[in-house]
């Protein structure tokens, strides 16, 4: 009997040990128009930014949408995403993605692109807001 709890034992620690644990890791990172950033293991670069919300203090038809393509690059894998806020439904882009990227599960969301188009104000660089979460 000694020998079989001790069996039983020494399988539960040893099939404890093996689970590798996953780190989950959610971070707010803000992106300029082809500046790459690292976040853990991928590069993050931003390559467009199609902004054509309706300006503040306008009359317009719809509301508008604003499209980014997001490019993650990690060692030998890249993927191109199309994320998109407001009016998408005739490009079919959301602004939530879930993918992998070097093994590792990504979700990716678009927060906030800045500034808003005002009619009043000259154009300036454009700042994409993501939320990232790995693992």
């Amino acid at each position: 009997m000694k020998r079989y709890c001790f069996i039983i034992i020494s399988l539960f620690l040893v099939s404890s040990g093996c689970k590798k644990q996953v780190e989950s890791t959610k971070e707010v990172k803000s992106f300029t128009l082809n500046v790459p950033k690292k976040v853990r293991n991928a590069t993050f670069t931003v390559t467009s930014i199609d902004d054509s919300r309706c300006p503040e203090n306008a009359n317009c038809i719809s509301m508008g949408k604003v499209s980014v393509l997001l490019k993650v690059q990690s060692d030998f894998d890249l993927k191109t995403l199309q994320f998109c806020m407001g009016d998408c439904k005739d490009i079919g882009a959301t602004d939530k993605i879930l993918f992998p990227i070097a093994n590792v599960k990504c979700e990716v969301k678009i927060i906030d692109v800045k500034p808003y188009p005002n009619l009043s104000t000259a154009v300036v660089p454009k700042t994409v807001t993501f939320e990232i979460k790995k693992g």
